[in-house]
């Protein structure tokens, strides 16, 4: 094989599994945003320093999502 062949093949191995990944996130998110709605969660601040966001829901349970660094 050429070694041109092997590159343009990884490169679209890359790009198949980050379109996978971001699928894969943002169904999550969506599932998320649907027990969020459901169980009337309201945004807790937390004052670690942390990257976390906590959520009280109606179920008595603090739930912690990370937040994304923009």
């Amino acid at each position: 094989m050429k070694i041109s062949t092997i590159i343009l093949t990884s490169i679209a191995f890359v790009a198949l599994g980050d379109i996978l990944l971001l699928q894969h996130n943002r169904s999550k998110e969506e599932e998320w945003n649907d027990f969020r709605e459901t169980h009337h969660c309201v945004p807790v601040s937390v004052t670690d320093g942390s990257n976390r966001s906590g959520y009280q829901c109606d179920d008595g349970q603090v739930h912690y999502r990370w937040r994304q660094m923009r």
